[in-house]
């Protein structure tokens, strides 16, 4: 009897990232890809129409990360998840504790091989001690939201981490942000609206329909003979407070408006 093959659906926004999987389970003959999915919200439609055994899952997506795509699932069972992260040491222990496995990028074909083995290892088991476990770190990112502290930065393919203290401003770029960050500027596939809602809101305030200002980094306000705001930060950049925005940003600062 042919044993039955374990289906997988890689889900990355990167082409790069979902072409390294799959090519790596070409030889595999017991596993299958049954599909791809380069975003969040694709994602979630293809699980409910093919209900994979395995989902290698990135974190950091534009748009819809990795455990909202978890949150916006609804099947019988869930499928065994190997997260696919750049996320810290902090991060990674919650992973250990709660998934099947995580590949911290980037990773090599001997590190995936060993997740390979844990899938094949826990096909054969019941899976509902690691749904369970699953379901309990979804209950901790649903009870305690929690913002960025740092940003993973791709460049030449390069993977750096940028705190979130260092920021001083950011600008939309199209379909991406320029983050500003002393004398170098960094380029992140991303809205704004989406890195907007993963910010601390008491740290970093919108103060134009395009750009996003870290508050600690403001040195001054000016207003103009037309009511306008002038922002000054501490590196001497000038940028101009939206009156749509006002409010938003005044209400970090004691005294009259």
């Amino acid at each position: 009897m042919t044993q039955k093959q374990i289906s997988v659906l890689i889900v990355d926004d990167e082409p790069f990232a979902r072409d390294k999987i799959r090519n790596f389970l070409n030889d595999e003959v017991d596993f299958e890809v049954i599909g791809e999915c380069g975003n969040g919200r694709q994602a979630v439609e293809v699980l409910h129409a093919t209900s994979p055994d395995v989902l290698f899952l990135d974190i950091q997506m534009p748009e819809m990360n990795g455990f909202e795509v978890l949150q916006n699932i609804d099947l019988p069972s869930l499928p065994l998840i190997i997260f696919v992260t750049a996320f810290d040491e902090f991060a990674v222990n919650a992973f250990e504790i709660h998934a099947l496995d995580y590949l911290l990028k980037p990773f090599d074909y001997e590190r995936f091989q060993k997740t390979l083995d844990r899938i094949r290892k826990a096909a054969r088991t019941n899976g509902s001690v690691l749904s369970a476990k699953l379901e309990k770190l979804l209950e901790q990112i649903e009870s305690k939201p929690k913002y960025l502290q740092r940003l993973m930065i791709k460049a030449r393919g390069d993977i750096y981490f940028l705190k979130t203290d260092e920021i001083d401003w950011i600008e939309a770029s199209g379909n991406y942000i320029t983050i500003y960050s002393g004398k170098k500027t960094h380029l992140l596939r991303e809205s704004l609206s989406s890195i907007a809602e993963k910010l601390n809101p008491e740290q970093f305030a919108r103060i134009h329909r395009s750009q996003i200002v870290n508050i600690e980094r403001i040195e001054k306000l000016n207003s103009d003979m037309h009511g306008e705001y002038i922002i000054t930060l501490k590196n001497g950049k000038a940028l101009v407070l939206s009156r749509t925005f006002r409010d938003n940003l005044l209400r970090h600062f004691d005294g009259e408006q």
